[in-house]
């Protein structure tokens, strides 16, 4: 928490090793999950890189009241929401950009990742940023009522509904 203030105050003073040092900490792990919630690998490129131009131009507007990677999230998030407004298209993530996740242990050992993927990502998008919040990116219901702006009963819903549909469609043997 003390790194993380002393980064904001140097971002708020636009010490440049400060941005270099976001970047780094925080760019893979946009990049990856933009991947997950828009499907295309150019367009997650595209997205993390306007988060991170928006960052530097509105540090100064950042109240601290959640975390610094919580509202640099929900500046992509916000993003990748126009984009896939936009853009409908679907492309097949290659396996690097997974990397290492964290989902369930039992869905993990009973079910190929491949058909995973492709279940999520043709999943309704209302359902896929919750699962992919929640499981990926490991933000408790809670953080992600807040940067949903929705109640957490309203989430709790989605990933519970969420779940429901990814199990049914891997039972079936995927769509």
């Amino acid at each position: 928490m003390v790194a993380e203030r002393l980064l904001i105050k140097n971002l708020k003073q636009g010490k440049e090793d400060a941005y270099r040092q976001l970047v780094e900490e925080y760019g893979n792990k946009l990049f990856k999950t933009c991947c997950l919630i828009l499907k295309d690998r150019e367009e997650a490129e595209d997205v993390v890189q306007e988060t991170f131009i928006r960052v530097f131009n509105k540090i100064d507007t950042f109240k601290e009241m959640s975390g610094l990677y919580t509202w640099i999230y929900a500046i992509a998030l916000n993003l990748s929401r126009d984009r896939m407004r936009m853009k409908q298209d679907t492309l097949e993530l290659r396996d690097e950009l997974i990397g290492s996740d964290n989902l369930e242990a039992q869905v993990e050992s009973s079910i190929d990742r491949e058909l995973l993927r492709k279940e999520i990502f043709e999943m309704n998008s209302i359902y896929r940023e919750v699962l992919v919040l929640f499981y990926f990116e490991e933000f408790s219901i809670k953080e992600i009522s807040n940067l949903l702006n929705e109640k957490e009963g309203t989430i709790k819903s989605k990933l519970s509904r969420g779940r429901n549909i990814l199990r049914e469609s891997l039972l079936k043997g995927g769509r």
